[in-house]
């Protein structure tokens, strides 16, 4: 597995966030086009401005895993109007940069969320799995895959491993996939083991977090704490193990950690996490099954 650094966690600055790396310990990084000026001021990079960008990771031996787009846009799913068409040409354009560049997935989030009314739910659906068929066809040409992460905040309608696999079978293409999130997951009720099973084949980065809930699954009236892995309900150790198990072998970013003073952003709760995951995989490939660091000493 790739311990995976994502862009924003520590520095927008990429020359810092290799010398991160290398300090902590990373083997890849999740970027994102908006550290580009050229791309952020366009709306998407070009293909030599990404491989320029991610020479200084590959000169330092980190890979560059993963690409988030400058922006996302509902106008992704209304291909009828001016704007939308604009919108998703930048998406594919992002997607064609990627393959140009060597970065093999692009992350996002569905384009429509937040149906109020059952109708409303079906209407944004469909919307949304035209939107992955087109972008499918256009990330199959580009040579890469798309990566959707869980809308925020749950109200939108979080989705879990039911409403992904309804995605799945409405877009059954092999570039569509999800970020599987631990805690996303958990938080919408499923058994995140269970989950990672028949979603196996679609897993194209997964986020390694933990939370403690006053009830699951998520409601408006539930309180979600952010915890240190390890601290909360989720057993990240297992889940890793389980999906070391299924021989998951991709990008893993830690995310959501709670605030450590007196970091300016989350460089130390970070670099304690690259801990737990570097114990927890050397437990796994040693066939140990030895505790992994609590976050006491973190705190």
């Amino acid at each position: 597995m790739q311990i995976t650094l994502k862009a924003g966690m520590v520095t927008n600055e990429p020359a810092a966030r290799v010398r991160y790396c290398r300090q902590v310990g990373f083997d890849a990084v999740q970027e994102a086009a908006s550290t580009i000026p050229a791309a952020a001021e366009r709306g998407y990079p070009s293909g030599p401005e990404l491989r320029a960008h991610r020479r200084r990771f590959d000169d330092a031996g980190i890979a560059v895993v993963a690409l988030a787009p400058v922006r996302e846009s509902c106008g992704w799913a209304m291909p009828e109007t001016e704007d939308g068409r604009r919108d998703f040409e930048a998406f594919a354009r992002t997607l064609d940069a990627a393959g140009e560049a060597g970065i093999p997935t692009v992350t996002l989030h569905p384009p429509l969320d937040g149906a109020r009314t059952g109708q409303e739910a079906a209407d944004q659906f469909a919307r949304n799995a035209d939107f992955y068929a087109r972008a499918c066809e256009r990330a199959r040409g580009a040579g890469v895959r798309l990566a959707t992460h869980s809308p925020w905040p749950p109200e939108k309608g979080l989705w879990g491993e039911r409403e992904f696999d309804s995605l799945f079978d409405a877009v059954p293409d092999a570039e569509n996939g999800l970020v599987f999130c631990f805690g996303c997951l958990h938080m919408a009720g499923d058994d995140v083991i269970r989950a990672a099973r028949p979603l196996l084949e679609r897993i194209f980065f997964v986020h390694v977090r933990d939370v403690r809930m006053t009830q699951r699954p998520w409601t408006p009236d539930a309180e979600t704490e952010e915890v240190f892995l390890g601290d909360g309900e989720v057993r990240p150790d297992r889940c890793l193990r389980a999906l070391r198990d299924l021989g998951y072998a991709g990008p893993i970013c830690p995310e959501h950690l709670p605030k450590v003073e007196p970091e300016r952003r989350q460089e130390i709760g970070t670099a304690w996490a690259v801990g737990y995951l570097k114990s927890v995989l050397a437990n796994t490939d040693d066939g140990a099954t030895a505790p992994v660091p609590t976050s006491a000493g973190a705190r």
